[in-house]
């Protein structure tokens, strides 16, 4: 029996001290954690690298290709120019003619292409008169020149800058004309109108009487043409005045 009593005691010993240190871990502080915080993950805490999250906003979702990336540039599409603002600048143009007011008209004047000045609705690249904003004939100025050449009879039309104004240009009031047509042009005959081939990027403004003698069934209509390119400021800039009238 006294044998035993070393065992009994050495049991009881390690009851009593298993028993304290399950009290000391659940009751007390404790060397080691119970949770990783909400902030940083096993994975990021062992290796020292915070995790990255990109968010997209319902802005940036939504934005054109343009917006997010500036280095991609919109097309400007002159066949959708919205016709009111056109039609305002040829109406401004439309006045000056009508008031023989060359100086206002030449602010209008492209700087760089000129004003030409086409009898018909075809444009004639080789005979057709250009001037710059600086060098428009006066009115007082009776020198002839050469204008191109008069449908039918192929003669030369030589008139001073007067008279061809009246004869080609404003012969009609046509800032009161009955029809105004953007990019359409409604006076047509046996000669066609070619300003989209010879200003790939312009619009134009016409005014067009559908004609004066009834009797003539529509064959002495008039119009006048106003050929519009882009200028360097978003506005426009006047490259040509192009007559239109019946031809045989």
């Amino acid at each position: 029996m006294r044998r035993m009593y070393p065992l009994l005691i050495a049991a009881l010993l390690a009851l009593i001290l298993a028993g304290c240190g399950a009290n000391s871990n659940n009751g007390g502080t404790t060397d080691v954690p119970n949770a990783v915080p909400e902030s940083q993950s096993p994975v990021a805490s062992s290796q020292g690298i915070e995790p990255t999250v990109t968010a997209t906003t319902s802005n940036e979702a939504s934005a054109s290709p343009s917006e997010s990336n500036p280095s991609i540039t919109k097309e400007t599409d002159t066949s959708k120019v919205p016709q009111a603002q056109l039609k305002a600048a040829a109406q401004e143009v439309i006045e000056y003619l009508r008031e023989r007011d060359l100086k206002s008209l030449a602010q209008w004047i492209d700087p760089e292409q000129g004003l030409r000045f086409s009898p018909y609705s075809h444009i004639n690249k080789d005979t057709d008169l250009v001037f710059k904003a600086d060098k428009l004939p006066a009115f007082k100025d009776a020198t002839k020149l050469k204008w191109g050449t008069a449908d039918g009879s192929g003669e030369a039309i030589e008139l001073s800058f007067r008279d061809y104004y009246e004869k080609f240009v404003y012969n009609q009031d046509y800032a009161d004309a009955p029809n105004v047509n953007v990019n359409k042009i409604v006076g047509t005959g046996n000669v066609e109108f070619n300003g989209k081939e010879v200003y790939p990027n312009a619009s134009y403004v016409e005014y067009h009487f559908p004609g004066f003698d009834k009797e003539l069934g529509g064959m002495d209509w008039q119009s006048l043409v106003l050929v519009f390119v882009p200028g360097a400021a978003d506005d426009w800039k006047l490259v040509a005045i192009v007559h239109g009238q019946w031809t045989t």
